[in-house]
């Protein structure tokens, strides 16, 4: 059946586009203006106070040398990726494990174990409880201090228990009846069905944790060499100081540069990551945060 374009239907499709476009303009806008800032010449850049379209001057790549001179951007960048991995995939295991079983109605304690998980998602012990107990374990100034309270969500494991929730029985019961077992059924049998809903987890705990700053400043104040990307990250933009990211032998080449090229290209390399990654996943998100989401 073909559509009647009716009058106020053409002028709904021209304000919808019209929207559409303005809106996707004002999301690129600012990722492309702190690009072309990055490859703009550093002293046109400084006297620059609009929206950078194409970069000022002839395109340099002197700030990148500078940044990824600087030791601590690589190894901040190897201890964010062994801190996302770490605790991606612990709690991708974990989200299964408790949404499949809060999900089973013959286990006895999943109504009270949901309820607890629920208030957790309410409540928080705050932070010097928090750091007290991460001081008593042993586990400051260790990489266990980011990544054990980093690995389990609340919000995750209902989600994984309300997307267990929304499929058939049946499977579970033809695969009991064939002789599999538990783990069999949950990793082999029902995991696959929700990969939607896993791969959400997975960008949005890989986001969070890319960007997270915070724990490693309280938990790790005595070992700069565990410190993620984004606490570097901060400690440059907010120090504006070059001398941090320039090598002796560049150190000629960095007198020329502003601190305001060094943002933008510590900015570039923090966020390419995400941005590269985000598009493979991003088909996942509607269909995984539907199937997960908690019904009233």
């Amino acid at each position: 059946m073909v559509e009647k374009l009716t009058p106020s239907r053409v002028i709904f499709n021209i304000l919808n586009y019209a929207f559409m476009i303005l809106f996707s303009f004002v999301c690129v806008i600012p990722i492309w203006h702190v690009l072309m800032a990055s490859l703009s010449n550093p002293r046109m850049l400084m006297a620059n106070s609009g929206i950078i379209f194409k970069p000022l001057g002839d395109i340099t790549l002197d700030g990148y040398r500078m940044v990824m001179s600087n030791k601590s951007i690589i190894t901040g960048y190897g201890n964010t990726i062994l801190y996302v991995i770490a605790t991606t995939v612990i709690m991708v295991l974990g989200s299964l494990v408790g949404g499949f079983l809060l999900s089973h109605k013959d286990f006895k304690l999943s109504l009270p174990l949901a309820l607890f998980i629920m208030v957790t998602m309410m409540f928080s012990g705050g932070l010097i409880p928090g750091y007290m107990v991460i001081q008593s374990l042993g586990m400051l100034n260790t990489r266990w201090a980011i990544i054990i309270p980093g690995s389990i969500n609340a919000f995750y494991i209902m989600m994984m228990k309300s997307a267990f929730d929304q499929l058939p029985a049946a499977y579970e019961e033809s695969a009991t009846i064939d002789g599999a077992g538990p783990l069999t059924i949950l990793f082999v049998i029902l995991t696959p069905l929700l990969k939607a809903t896993v791969a959400v987890i997975i960008m949005f705990n890989v986001i969070m944790q890319w960007n997270n700053w915070f724990n490693a400043s309280i938990y790790l104040p005595k070992r700069r060499d565990l410190w993620p990307l984004a606490l570097f990250m901060r400690e440059i933009l907010i120090n504006n100081d070059t001398s941090k990211v320039a090598t002796q032998q560049d150190a000629e080449s960095a007198s020329n540069m502003t601190a305001n090229l060094v943002k933008y290209c510590v900015t570039i390399i923090g966020t390419l990551p995400l941005l590269c990654a985000y598009p493979f996943a991003q088909k996942y998100f509607v269909a995984g945060v539907q199937m997960g989401g908690v019904k009233g």
